[in-house]
C-alpha cells in the first residue's frame, strides 16, 4: 500500500526556521532563537499567525491587514486548522467545529502582554462566529459585536505599551441553540481599573469615552450645552499626563460609533444621555478644589459652587444635596445618624473615591446591559468562551491592580500547564508510552503564596482591611514576618522601601509591589449618602446605577450565576466573614472562571508584541525571546513535536480505521491489530505509539489518516448512494410502470365502459321508442275503451232522457254551450293566424328593407312599407286561407291500411296489458283503502313510540334538568293523558324526545305562550308577536316542529271551550303553512285531520289543513306570518294581492299562505287567458331595487318582509277593478309591487301565437324602449314608434285632439327629450305628426305587430339589463350595463348602447356570488394569456344576474355553491362500507398498541362498592395483569370511542403533568358547551354568544402543546361518533369545531392523524347528510394544513362565520386607487397563493412580478412574506383592534414591491393602472419630492384626466384634486387658479395622454422605482435626524426628507451586512472591519432587511444566468 504520509519525512528531514514555516512544531532542532527566526521570517512576509500545534503564535503587526473580510471567512468555513495557511479564523472555525462534533462546550484563551493584541484578535474571533453561524446576520450577532465597541470605550484606554489597552478582563460566552446558530452571549468582566479615572501617568490617557464625549461638545454645540462640556485641558481628570489624541484616531466618529452601539444594544435615548451625563458630571468633580477651614474642615470654593450645581443639574440632584456629599461624611452609631465635615485632604480622596463609584457603577450597569439584550440560559445552552484578559504588567510602580492581574496570569499560566504539559505527560506514564521528560516552570508555589488560606498575601490583605485601625504600613509588616520565608516572596534589600513594598517571584520575572492605598483598593468604599440622594434623582439613569451600590456582591451574584460548581462557590463565600472585598471577590471569580474553562475544550492564542514603539515592520528580538521565554513557548513547541497530542482507545481506533486495512485479516489481539493497520499504511513508527489501552498518534499522523478515512467512506458513500439512487430510481420506474399499466386498464376500461354506455343508450333509445310505441298503442285502445264507454253511457242517457224531458232540455243547453266555444275557439284560431300572418309579412318587410349598405341595421326604412301593409295583410289572409284548402283536401285524400298480421299481435299484445293493468289498480286501491284508514295512524301509537314520560306531579319542579329521569308507570303521566287537553300551563320537559337541551328549554317556553294564546290570556297587540314567535322557532329549528304539531293537537283535542279550540286550530292551520311535520309525524297528523273532516265547527280547519300539509314543497318558510296573514288564515281566506302589468293594468288575485310565485304565475295566466308561462316571471319592486322571485319562494314571506320593513304595500289598499261590483281592497299598492313580465327569451325571433302573450311582450317592448331606453333609438326612430303607440292607444289620428300628444314623456325615451330641449308644444305636434303619418289606417293588432316586429331586430332584443360597475382596471368605462340573452353576455355602454364585448356562455367558466358584498365575479375560460381571466362587478342585482345565466345555460346552474366546499357523492358496495368501518377500528387498535390512550376507569368494580376490605398487591397485580392481557375492544368499548354528553372523568389520551390533564377536560367541557349542552365549566368567556373567544381559546392551546393538540382530535372524533340524531344541532356543532380545527392545525401523532383520516373517510361517505358535507370539509382542510403546515394563530372571528358554514374565507383585497376585490381563499392559503389568485382575478399577466401583500392597519403598513397565512394576519389584527379597542380593520392591499426594469409592461393595461396608482398613492403620501411648480402641473394633468379638457369650472373642482393628490404640506398653498391655467394650457390632451405624461413626469426622478421608508437617525451629527432610506434595484439611498438627491448611495456588492431588530436597522458598507455602520430606528427594519435580500437574490440570479449563458 502506497504511503499515506507526507510530513512525517518534513519532519526527519528538518524545516529550517529561515523558510517560515506555518507550523514550528515540524522544525527539527528548535531553540529560543530558532522560534524567533521563524517568527520574525514570517512577520516580515506579513505572515502574522504561525501555529504550534493548536496553539496559534500571533505577532501584533501595527497595522490592518485585508485578510479579515468575508472573502477570507469563506475560506476557512468548514476545512481544518491544518487545511490552510496559519489564521485566527483557523482557530474559531476549529472551536466552532468541535462544539458541533463533541456536544462539549469551547473556550479560546487568548494570552499576551499589554499591547500584543489580545482585544483585536477577541474581535476577529467573534466577528468570524457571527458570520460563520447563520446566512443573514441575526440582531443578537450585531449585537455581540457592539458590545465590544461600548467596553472598549469604557473600559479601555491609552497606556504607555498600548494605544488601546484593556484595563479589564472579559470572558464571553457565546451562546448556541440546538441548530448551532448563535442565539445569546455571557459577559464577565474582571477588575475594572478604578485608579486610572482619578490619575493618569504621563503618557497615557483615561477611558476613551472621555475624550470621545469632550471631542464631541467640542464638534458639536448641543451636545456641548446639553452636558455642559468644557475643553479637554479644562478637566483635572484628563489634562494630568497632557495626551488627548491617539493617533488615526477621531474621536467624534469613535463618539458616534459608541451612540451607534448604544442603539444596537436598547439602550434608550434617555438612558444614553443620562451616561454622558454621569461621564460629565464625573469629569467636573475631579475639578473641585475645596478649601480648609481650620484644619478640621473644608467647604467649597466659588468657582467650586458653579461646579457643583453643574454636577448637580447633570446628576439630576439638588445642588444642596450634592454639596453635602462632596463635603461631609455621615457616621451612624446606634441608629443615630451624625453629619461629620471632611478635613480637605478628606475631602480630595471623597472626590476621587465619588468619580470612581460613579464610573464603576457605569460600568456595571452597561455589563449588565449588554447580558439582558443578549443573554440566554447559559446553564441550558452550549458554548464557546473568549477570554481576554490583561497581560503580564511590570511597570516603574506596581500597584494593587498589578498584583491582581499577575495573579490572574499566575493562575491561567497554571491552567495552560495543567493542560499542555502535566495532563499529557500523566498520560504517558500511565500508558507506558516513551518519551522524554520535558521540564516546565511550575508556578504552584507562587500560586499559593497569593492565594492558599490561612497565610497568603490576598487573606492577609483581607484580614488587615477588616481591622478598624488598619494601614498599609501594618499590612505590609506582617506580610514581611509571616511570608518572608517563601522563596517566592520578596522582601525590600533597601531598608527604606521594606515599609513601601513588597515583591512576588512570578512565572516571567520579579515583580515588585507599592503598597500605597492598597487597603483602599481593596475595600471599594461604597458612597452610601451618595446613592441615598441619587434614589430620588430626577435622571432615570442615575436611579437605575444604584442597583449596583453594593458592587462587589452584584459582582459575586453575577459569577455564582454562570458558574459550574457553585457549591464550591457557596463554601467559600460562607468562609468569608463581613463584607466582600475586591481581592476576595476577584478570587472567587477567577475560581469560578478556571472551574468553566475546566469543563471546556481549550484552544490557545498567544499574542506577541513586536516592538515598544508600537510601529509597523519594527522586530524587536529580545522582546520577542523575553516574552517566549516566560510563556514556555519552547516546552510548548518539544510537547507537541514530540509528544503525541492525539490519543484514541485502541478499540475506537479499529472501528474508525479498520476500513483502511479491508483486505487484510487483523489479528485478534487489539494492539496488534492497531499496529498492523499503521504498518500497512507505511506509517513511520516514531509518528506513533501503542499504550496499554490507547494510540498515541501524532498530528501529522492522524489528520492523513482522517483524509485517508474521508476519502475512503465518500467513495464507498458513493457506492451505497449510486445502489440506494437506483433502487430509488428502480422502485419510480416499477411504480410509474404500475401506473402506467392502470391508466392503460382505467383507459381500456373507460372505454369499453363508454363504448357500452352508447350501446346501452342506443338499446335504450330503441326501447323507448318501441315502449313508446306499444304504450301508444295501448293509450289508443285505452281510448277507444273509454269511447265506446262514454257512447255506452250516452246511450243509456239518451234513453233516459227520452222519459225525462228536462233532463233532455239540459241536454240542448249543453249542445248551445259547446256550440259557443267552438265559435269561440274558432274566433281565436282565426286571430292567430291574422298574427302570425301580420308578423312575418312584418318581418319580410323589415328583413329586406333594413339592411343598409354597410350591413348595419336601419330601423329608418322599414316604416317606409307601412302605408302598403292593409294590402298586404289581405294577400297574406287569402294565402292562408288557400293554404289550409289546399291542407284539408290532402289529409281527406289518405286512407287506412289494411290490417294485417301484425295488427294480430297487436290486439294480443293490447288485450294482456290491459289485463295487468285492471290487476293492478285493483291492487293499489286495496293498499290506498288501508293506508287512507285513519285508525292505523292514531296519535296513542305516535305517543308511545315519541313521547317523553312526564311526572304526575310537576310541582317544584321550577328548573329544568337535562337528564331525563325514569318514572314508574304508577308515577309517570299516562301516554292518553298527554295527547289530550290539559289545564298545566307549564310542562317538566318537552313532549318528544329531543336531543338539543336548548331546544327542550324552548319546548317548555313554547307550551307556556300556547296555553296563554289559546285561553286568551294575551293583550290584542301581543297575539300576533306570540303567534310569530312560535311559528318562527318551528322554521328555525326543525327538531322543534313536531313538538309544536303535537302541543298543538294535545291542545285541541277534547277542549271543553270552543273558543280556546278555535285559537288552536287557528295557530294549527298557520303551522301547516309554514312548516311541514316530520316524516315520523305526517301520517299520523293527516290522520288526526281526517278524523275532524266532518265535524261541523272544526272541519273546514281540518280540510284546509289537509289540503295545505299535503302539497309538495321544496322547503318550508323562510319568514312567519305576518299580520294580514294571521288575520286571513284565522277566516281561512287567501290574501288578496295585486300584480301589475307593463301595459299599466293590474289583476287582484286570492294567494294561500303555501302559495309559490310558481303556484301565482299559473293563476295569473289563467286569469288572462295566457296559454302558457314559459319564461315570464314575477318580480318584486322596491324603490331601491327591483328583485326577481323565484319559483319556490313564497309570496307570504315577501309580504311578511315587507311588514318587517314597514312598508305601506303590506297593509291592504284601495284597488278598483274592472267589474262593476265596486271598490276592493288589495296587498301590494304601496311602495313596493309585483310585477308581472317576460324574463327569458328561449328565442327572442319568435313570433308568439297567443294574442294575449303578444300583447304583454308588446307592453313590454313599449316599456324598454321607452321607460328604460335599453335600445340605441335616435329621434326619428322614437317618433315613428311613438305613432305606432300611439295607434294602438288612440285609434286613428283625428283633428283637434292635440290633448292627446300633451305628455311626450309617455311616448319618447327620457334621453332624447333632455338631449332636444323642446317646448311640449312641439313635441305634441311632431308626436302628432308620426301618429299621422305612421299610425292611421291600422288595425291595433297592425301596429302592435309592427311595433314589436321593428324592436325585435335591435340586437340587444331579449336581453335582461342589469347596471353594474366593474371592479378592477380595463379598457371599457367602469360604469355599464351588463346584458343576458339566450346567447351569452355582453358589456353594454350606458350612453349609447353600444355593445363594448360580447362572450357566449361556452367561454364562461363558473359565476361567483360574493356572500357578504353586492359582487359578481364571471369567471371566464381563457384561450390565450392575453384574455382576462375573470371580470367582477359591483351590483345589488348579483343572485339575479346568477339566476338568469343560469336559466339559460344549466351548466353554471351551481353558482350558489361557489365558494363551498365541493362535496363527492359515492355509490359504496357493503364490502367497501364494511372496508371503511375496519380502517376505523385498526386505527383505534393502532392506538391502543402504541399506548397513547388512558384506559378507561372502571367504575363497577371500585373498591368501596365490592368490599370493605382493602385488596392485597397480589390481587392488585392480577387485576392489572388480566386487563393487560385484554384485547383491546374489552378494554376500550364502543362507549369510550362515541359521543357522551358527560364531562370526562380523565382524559382520553395519556398527558403528563396535572396542569395539561386539567387543561384537557376544560378543553372537553368547552366543545359541550359550545355544542350547547353544557353552560359553564370551559374556557366560556364573558359577552361571548357564540362562543369565538372560547373556540380561539381552545384553539390556541392546541397550537401551544403537542399533547393538547393530540388530545383534543380524539375528544372530537368522540363527539362525532354514534350521534344519536345525526341530523340534530348539537351534532352540527361537534362538527363545525372539528371543521374550525382541521383549518388550523393537524395532529402531530401519526397514529391520532390516521384515526381522524378513517373517521371522515367513514363519514364522508353520504354526501346528502350535514354529516358527510362536514366530514369531507374536513378532510379537505386536513390535507391543505398539512400541506402548508399549521397555523400560527387560531382562527379569526371572520374565519369561524365562514369555515363553519363549510365556506371559504372571504376578504376584500384593496388597491392603491381605493378600489378592491372580494375574494375567497382557505384557511391554510399562503401569501403567496393569495398573491396569484389577486392576480388571477383581476387579469394580470403571468409575465408582471415584484407583486406582493401589505398589511395595512391605520398607519401601520408591512409586507407580508410570502409563506406567510393570510388568516394569521387577520386574526392578529383582528386581536390587536380588540385589545386597543380600536375602530379601525385591516385592509389587506396589493401593490408592487419590487420594482425591476423596465418596471412595467406597456401592454399590459392592467399593471399600468395598478403601478400608476402607486405612483398617485406615493404623491399623496409624501413620498415623491416635487415643487410648487411641479405640483400645479401635476394637478393639470390629473384635472385633464378627471375633468377633460379645459372649461370654466368652479374652484372646488381643482381644490378637490389638490386634496386628493398633493401631499399635506403643499394643499394649503397651492392655488387653484394656478392649476386651472396650467390645465387650459394642455389643450385637447386625451385622458389616457394625460395619465401617461403623469406617470412618465413621475418615473423621470432618478429614485423612481424605490421603496421609501422614514426613518431616524441619532448617533452622528453628520446625518439628519429624519432621513428617507431609498431600496431599489441599484441599491440604497440615504436622503434627506423631501429631497431629490440621495445623501449617499451604495449597491448592493458593497453591503457587506444588514441586521433587522424590532425598531432598528443595522446596514454595514464596504468592510467588515473598517467599514462604514448605519443604524437607523425604524418600526420596518424588517421590511427593509426582506426587501435587501430579494433584490439580492434576484440580482445574484441574473449574474447566474448570465454567467450560464456565457458558458
Amino acid at each position: 500500500m502506497a504511503k499515506i504520509l507526507e510530513r512525517p519525512r518534513l519532519v526527519a528531514s528538518g524545516a529550517r526556521p529561515q523558510d517560515g514555516v506555518p507550523d514550528m512544531t515540524v522544525i527539527s532542532e528548535i531553540d529560543e532563537i530558532g522560534i524567533n527566526i521563524n517568527l520574525k521570517t514570517r512577520y516580515q512576509k506579513d505572515l502574522i499567525y504561525t501555529y504550534t500545534g493548536t496553539i496559534l503564535v500571533a505577532v501584533n503587526p501595527y497595522q490592518d491587514f485585508a485578510i479579515y473580510e468575508k472573502d477570507t471567512i469563506e475560506q476557512y468555513i468548514g476545512k481544518k486548522m491544518t487545511g490552510g495557511v496559519p489564521h485566527v479564523f483557523a482557530t474559531a472555525e476549529s472551536s466552532y467545529n468541535h462544539l458541533q462534533s463533541t456536544q462539549r462546550n469551547q473556550s479560546c484563551v487568548i494570552s499576551g502582554e499589554s499591547g500584543a493584541g489580545k482585544t483585536e484578535t477577541t474581535k476577529h474571533i467573534l466577528r468570524y462566529l457571527c458570520e460563520v453561524t447563520s446566512s443573514e446576520v441575526q440582531w443578537v450577532q450585531q449585537q455581540i459585536m457592539e458590545a465590544n465597541v461600548v467596553l472598549e470605550a469604557f473600559g479601555n484606554a491609552k497606556t504607555i505599551r498600548n494605544d488601546n489597552s484593556s484595563r479589564f478582563g472579559k470572558f464571553i460566552q457565546v451562546c448556541f441553540d440546538k441548530h448551532d446558530q448563535i442565539n445569546g452571549c455571557v459577559i464577565q468582566d474582571y477588575l475594572l481599573e478604578q485608579s486610572r479615572i482619578t490619575f493618569q501617568a504621563e503618557g497615557e490617557r483615561n477611558y476613551h469615552i472621555f475624550y470621545r464625549l469632550v471631542a464631541a461638545g467640542a464638534a458639536q454645540p448641543d451636545v456641548k450645552r446639553q452636558f455642559l462640556l468644557e475643553p479637554a485641558k479644562f478637566y483635572h481628570y484628563i489634562n494630568q499626563s497632557g495626551c488627548y489624541t491617539l493617533d488615526d484616531v477621531d474621536d467624534v466618529k469613535m463618539y458616534e460609533m459608541t451612540k451607534l452601539a448604544f442603539n444596537v444594544l436598547n439602550i434608550s435615548a434617555d438612558m444614553s444621555d443620562g451616561i454622558f451625563s454621569v461621564l460629565s458630571a464625573i469629569l467636573l468633580v475631579g475639578n473641585l478644589e475645596f478649601k480648609d477651614v481650620d484644619g478640621e474642615s473644608c467647604e467649597l470654593t466659588k468657582k467650586d459652587q458653579d461646579t457643583v450645581g453643574k454636577i448637580a443639574k447633570l446628576l439630576g440632584l439638588k445642588q444642596d444635596e450634592v454639596a453635602k456629599v462632596v463635603t461631609t461624611r455621615q457616621l451612624t452609631v446606634r441608629g443615630q445618624v451624625t453629619d461629620i465635615p471632611h478635613k480637605l485632604p478628606e475631602a480630595r480622596d471623597n472626590r476621587h473615591a465619588m468619580a470612581k463609584a460613579l464610573y464603576s457603577r457605569t460600568f456595571a450597569w452597561l455589563v449588565h446591559q449588554i447580558n439582558s439584550s443578549t443573554r440566554t440560559d447559559v446553564s441550558k445552552a452550549r458554548f464557546i468562551g473568549v477570554l481576554d484578559i490583561f497581560g503580564f504588567e511590570n511597570f516603574g510602580v506596581n500597584s494593587f491592580e498589578q498584583l491582581c492581574i499577575n495573579f490572574t496570569n499566575e493562575k491561567l499560566h497554571k491552567f495552560f500547564n495543567h493542560y499542555v504539559f502535566a495532563l499529557e505527560q500523566q498520560i504517558y506514564r500511565e500508558e507506558d508510552i516513551n518519551f522524554s521528560h520535558i521540564q516546565f516552570t511550575d508556578n504552584t508555589e507562587c500560586l499559593e503564596l497569593i492565594e492558599k488560606a490561612p497565610t497568603c498575601v490576598l487573606r492577609m490583605l483581607d484580614d488587615e482591611c477588616r481591622f478598624p485601625k488598619g494601614s498599609d504600613e501594618s499590612y505590609v509588616e506582617k506580610q514581611h514576618k509571616d511570608l518572608g520565608g517563601h522563596k517566592n516572596y520578596i522582601v525590600p534589600e533597601d531598608k527604606r522601601r521594606v515599609k513601601m513594598e513588597f515583591g512576588i517571584l512570578h512565572y516571567a520575572g520579579q515583580v515588585m509591589y507599592s503598597i500605597t492605598q492598597f487597603l483602599e483598593k481593596n475595600k471599594d468604599v461604597q458612597q452610601d449618602m451618595l446613592f441615598d440622594f441619587m434614589r430620588r434623582s430626577a435622571t432615570p439613569f442615575v436611579k437605575e446605577i444604584c442597583r449596583f451600590q453594593d458592587l462587589l456582591s452584584a459582582t459575586l451574584e453575577m459569577t455564582k450565576s454562570i458558574a459550574v460548581n457553585k457549591e464550591k462557590l457557596n463554601e467559600s463565600s460562607t468562609q468569608r466573614r463581613g463584607k466582600p472585598t475586591v481581592g476576595d471577590t476577584f478570587k472567587q471569580q477567577l475560581m469560578a472562571l478556571v472551574d468553566v474553562l475546566d469543563t471546556t475544550t481549550p484552544w490557545y492564542v498567544r499574542c506577541l508584541k513586536p516592538n515598544s514603539v508600537k510601529k509597523p515592520n519594527v522586530y524587536e528580538d529580545e522582546l520577542i525571546v523575553t516574552q517566549l521565554r516566560y510563556s514556555g513557548m519552547l516546552d510548548i513547541i518539544r510537547i507537541r513535536r514530540e509528544g503525541f497530542p492525539v490519543h484514541v482507545p485502541a478499540q475506537s481506533f479499529l472501528d474508525k480505521y479498520k476500513c483502511l486495512a479491508v483486505n487484510d485479516t487483523l489479528p485478534d489481539d487489539e494492539k496488534k491489530a492497531v499496529a498492523h493497520i499503521l504498518r500497512s499504511l507505511k506509517v513511520p513508527e516514531t509518528e506513533w505509539q501503542i499504550g496499554r489501552t490507547m494510540v498515541f498518534l501524532r498530528n501529522s499522523v492522524f489528520d492523513p489518516l482522517e483524509e485517508r478515512r474521508l476519502v475512503l467512506l465518500t467513495e464507498k458513500i458513493v457506492i451505497v448512494q449510486k445502489m440506494w439512487r437506483g433502487y430509488v430510481k428502480r422502485k419510480e420506474y416499477l411504480a410509474m410502470r404500475a401506473a402506467a399499466v392502470r391508466l392503460q386498464s382505467w383507459y381500456r376500461g373507460r372505454r369499453q365502459r363508454l363504448l357500452f354506455v352508447k350501446r346501452k343508450r342506443a338499446a335504450i333509445t330503441i326501447q323507448s321508442h318501441l315502449r313508446g310505441l306499444f304504450a301508444r298503442e295501448l293509450y289508443a285502445a285505452l281510448k277507444e275503451q273509454r269511447r265506446k264507454e262514454e257512447e255506452e253511457r250516452l246511450r243509456k242517457l239518451k234513453e233516459e232522457e227520452e222519459r225525462k224531458r228536462l233532463e233532455l232540455l239540459a241536454m240542448a243547453e249543453r249542445e248551445r254551450e259547446e256550440l259557443r266555444q267552438k265559435a269561440v275557439q274558432a274566433s281565436f284560431e282565426s286571430a292567430q293566424r291574422e298574427l302570425y300572418s301580420l308578423a312575418r309579412m312584418a318581418e319580410s318587410k323589415v328583413g329586406s328593407g333594413m339592411t343598409s349598405s354597410t350591413g348595419e341595421v336601419d330601423l329608418d326604412k322599414m316604416f317606409t312599407f307601412l302605408k302598403d301593409a292593409p294590402k298586404e295583410v289581405e294577400q297574406e289572409k287569402d294565402f292562408l286561407t288557400d293554404l289550409n284548402k289546399e291542407l284539408d283536401t290532402m289529409f281527406q285524400a289518405s286512407q287506412p291500411k289494411p290490417e294485417g298480421g301484425r295488427t294480430v299481435r297487436r290486439k294480443r299484445r293490447i288485450e294482456k296489458k290491459l289485463l295487468i293493468l285492471q290487476e293492478e289498480e285493483e291492487a293499489a286501491k286495496k293498499q290506498t283503502e288501508a293506508v287512507e284508514d285513519p285508525a292505523q295512524f292514531d296519535m296513542l301509537t305516535f305517543a308511545e313510540k315519541w313521547f317523553n314520560n312526564h311526572p304526575k306531579d310537576i310541582t317544584g319542579l321550577g328548573t329544568f334538568t337535562m337528564r331525563r329521569k325514569k318514572f314508574s308507570k304508577q308515577e309517570a303521566v299516562p301516554k292518553p293523558e298527554m295527547i289530550r287537553y290539559t289545564k298545566s300551563p307549564s310542562m317538566p320537559t318537552s313532549l318528544i324526545h329531543l336531543h338539543d337541551p336548548e331546544n327542550v328549554n324552548l319546548a317548555c317556553t313554547i307550551w307556556k305562550d300556547l296555553c296563554k294564546f289559546m285561553r286568551g290570556d294575551l293583550k290584542p297587540e301581543q297575539v300576533n308577536i306570540t303567534i310569530q314567535n312560535i311559528i318562527a322557532y318551528a322554521i328555525e329549528r326543525s327538531e322543534l316542529r313536531d313538538e309544536v304539531f303535537c302541543q298543538v293537537m294535545r291542545q285541541v283535542t277534547d277542549n271543553p271551550r270552543e273558543e280556546d279550540a278555535d285559537r288552536g286550530w287557528h295557530i294549527l292551520c298557520l303551522c301547516c303553512a309554514a312548516v311541514t311535520p316530520g316524516r315520523s309525524l305526517n301520517k299520523f297528523l293527516q290522520a288526526f285531520l281526517k278524523n275532524h273532516y266532518d265535524d261541523e265547527r272544526r272541519g273546514r280547519f281540518a280540510r284546509w289543513c289537509l289540503t295545505t300539509v299535503c302539497l309538495t314543497r321544496v322547503a318550508p318558510r323562510k319568514l312567519p306570518p305576518s299580520a294580514m296573514e294571521i288575520s286571513a288564515v284565522r277566516n281561512l281566506n287567501p290574501l288578496i294581492c295585486r300584480f301589475y302589468f307593463l301595459d299599466g293594468k293590474a289583476k287582484a288575485v286570492g294567494v294561500d299562505p303555501s302559495a309559490t310565485a310558481s303556484d301565482v304565475l299559473r293563476a295569473l295566466a289563467e286569469k288572462i287567458d295566457l296559454q302558457s308561462v314559459d319564461g315570464w316571471a314575477l318580480y318584486e319592486f322596491n324603490p331601491d331595487a327591483e328583485h326577481y322571485i323565484k319559483g319556490h319562494e313564497y309570496i307570504a314571506d315577501i309580504i311578511a318582509q315587507w311588514e318587517r320593513d314597514k312598508r305601506t304595500s303590506a297593509a291592504m289598499s284601495r284597488y278598483q277593478t274592472v267589474s262593476r261590483k265596486g271598490h276592493r281592497e288589495a296587498l301590494g299598492g304601496g311602495d313596493s309591487k309585483f310585477i308581472f313580465r317576460k324574463r327569458i327569451f328561449r328565442n327572442p325571433r319568435e313570433i308568439p301565437q297567443d294574442p294575449v302573450e303578444y300583447h304583454l311582450m308588446y307592453a313590454q317592448a313599449v316599456h324598454s324602449v321607452v321607460q328604460l331606453d335599453e335600445f340605441p333609438v335616435n329621434e326619428k326612430v322614437a317618433l315613428q314608434l311613438a305613432g305606432l303607440q300611439l295607434q294602438v292607444l288612440c285609434g286613428d289620428y283625428e283633428i283637434g285632439k292635440e290633448s292627446r300628444y300633451a305628455e311626450p314623456q309617455t311616448y319618447i325615451p327620457r334621453r332624447i327629450l333632455q338631449d332636444k330641449p323642446r317646448s311640449p308644444e312641439l313635441w305634441g305636434a311632431a308626436l302628432a305628426e308620426a301618429h299621422r303619418e305612421f299610425g292611421t289606417g291600422k288595425t291595433e293588432i297592425q301596429a302592435k305587430v309592427w311595433y314589436l316586429t321593428s324592436v325585435k331586430h335591435y340586437p340587444l332584443y331579449g336581453s335582461t339589463f342589469f347596471p353594474v360597475s366593474y371592479k378592477g382596471f380595463w379598457s371599457y368605462p367602469n360604469s355599464l350595463i351588463l346584458a343576458v340573452d339566450l346567447s351569452g353576455f355582453k358589456f353594454v355602454n350606458i350612453r349609447s348602447k353600444s355593445i363594448m364585448a360580447d362572450f357566449p356562455y361556452t367561454r364562461l367558466e363558473s359565476v361567483s356570488v360574493d356572500h357578504d358584498d353586492p359582487v359578481v365575479v364571471l369567471n371566464m375560460k381563457v384561450r390565450n394569456p392575453e384574455e382576462q381571466k375573470c371580470y367582477m362587478f359591483e351590483t345589488n342585482q348579483k343572485e339575479d344576474i346568477a339566476n338568469l345565466i343560469a336559466s339559460y345555460s344549466p351548466s353554471h346552474s351551481n353558482w350558489s355553491r361557489v365558494g363551498e366546499a365541493k362535496t363527492k357523492t359515492y355509490h359504496l358496495s357493503d364490502e367497501e362500507k364494511m372496508k371503511l368501518y375496519d380502517e376505523v377500528m385498526s386505527a383505534r387498535r393502532a392506538l391502543a398498541e402504541n399506548n397513547l390512550l388512558q384506559r378507561p376507569v372502571d367504575k363497577s368494580t371500585g373498591i368501596l362498592t365490592t368490599t370493605l376490605r382493602k385488596p392485597s398487591k397480589e390481587k392488585l397485580m392480577r387485576l392489572q395483569k388480566k386487563k393487560e392481557n385484554l384485547p383491546f375492544e374489552k378494554v376500550f368499548k364502543q362507549s369510550f370511542w362515541s359521543y357522551s354528553k358527560n364531562r370526562l372523568a380523565q382524559p382520553i389520551s395519556i398527558i403528563i403533568g396535572d396542569e395539561l390533564e386539567d387543561i384537557a377536560c376544560k378543553m372537553f367541557q368547552s366543545l359541550l358547551i359550545y355544542a350547547g349542552i353544557e353552560k359553564t365549566g370551559g374556557f366560556e368567556a364573558e359577552n361571548d354568544d357564540q362562543h369565538t373567544a372560547m373556540a380561539q381559546m381552545v384553539i390556541s392551546k392546541c397550537l401551544e402543546k403537542e399533547a393538547l393538540c393530540n388530545e383534543f382530535f380524539l375528544q372530537l372524533i368522540k363527539q362525532t361518533t354514534d350521534q344519536p340524531d345525526p341530523n340534530s344541532r348539537i351534532n352540527a356543532q361537534n362538527w363545525r369545531f372539528m371543521a374550525m380545527t382541521c383549518s388550523i392545525v393537524v395532529p402531530r401523532s401519526k397514529e391520532i392523524l390516521s384515526y381522524l383520516m378513517a373517521h371522515l373517510r367513514k363519514c364522508g361517505t353520504d354526501s346528502n347528510t350535514e354529516e358527510g358535507k362536514y366530514a369531507q370539509f374536513c378532510m379537505q382542510c386536513v390535507q391543505r394544513t398539512a400541506q402548508n403546515r399549521n397555523r400560527k394563530y387560531p382562527p379569526s372571528s371572520q374565519e369561524i362565520m365562514c369555515v363553519t358554514n363549510r365556506r371559504k374565507i372571504h376578504a376584500r383585497f384593496y388597491f392603491m386607487d381605493g378600489q378592491f376585490r372580494a375574494l375567497e381563499f382557505d384557511s391554510a392559503a399562503t401569501v403567496e397563493e393569495v398573491v396569484s389568485i389577486v392576480k388571477d382575478r383581476i387579469g394580470l399577466k403571468k409575465g408582471a412580478t415584484g407583486f406582493s401583500l401589505f398589511e395595512v392597519f391605520g398607519q401601520l403598513e408591512r409586507n407580508m412574506l410570502p409563506s406567510e397565512k393570510v388568516a394569521d394576519a387577520i386574526f392578529k389584527w383582528e386581536k390587536y383592534a380588540k385589545s386597543t379597542e380600536s375602530t379601525r380593520s385591516l385592509k389587506l392591499t396589493f401593490k408592487k414591491r419590487l420594482f425591476l426594469r423596465p418596471y412595467i409592461n406597456p401592454q399590459d393595461k392592467i399593471e399600468f393602472n395598478l403601478v400608476f396608482n402607486q405612483a398617485i398613492n406615493d404623491l399623496v403620501s409624501d413620498r415623491f419630492p416635487i415643487s410648487y411648480e411641479e405640483g400645479v402641473y401635476v394637478c393639470a394633468l390629473r384635472s385633464q384626466v378627471l375633468l377633460g379638457p379645459y372649461s370654466d369650472r368652479q374652484r372646488s373642482d381643482y381644490s378637490s384634486i389638490i386634496d386628493a393628490l398633493l401631499p399635506k404640506h403643499m394643499r394649503q398653498p397651492m392655488q387653484p387658479d394656478d392649476v386651472a391655467r396650467k390645465h387650459r394650457d394642455l389643450g385637447d390632451m386625451g385622458s389616457d395622454e394625460a395619465s401617461q405624461t403623469l406617470f412618465d413626469f413621475v418615473r423621470q426622478w432618478q429614485m423612481y422605482g424605490s421603496t421609501i421608508f422614514e426613518v431616524l437617525q441619532s448617533y452622528t451629527a453628520t446625518l439628519p435626524k429624519n432621513l428617507w432610506l431609498a431600496v431599489n434595484e441599484q441599491g440604497i439611498h440615504i436622503m434627506k426628507r423631501r429631497d431629490k438627491e440621495p445623501l449617499v448611495t451604495y449597491d448592493y456588492r458593497n453591503i457587506v451586512n444588514y441586521s433587522p431588530s424590532l425598531k432598528n436597522l443595522m446596514i454595514v458598507t464596504e468592510s467588515l472591519t473598517r467599514g462604514t455602520k448605519f443604524v437607523f430606528n425604524t418600526s420596518q427594519a424588517s421590511q427593509i432587511a426582506h426587501l435587501i435580500r430579494d433584490y439580492t437574490h434576484i440580482i445574484v440570479e441574473k449574474q447566474r444566468k448570465a454567467a450560464a449563458k456565457r458558458r
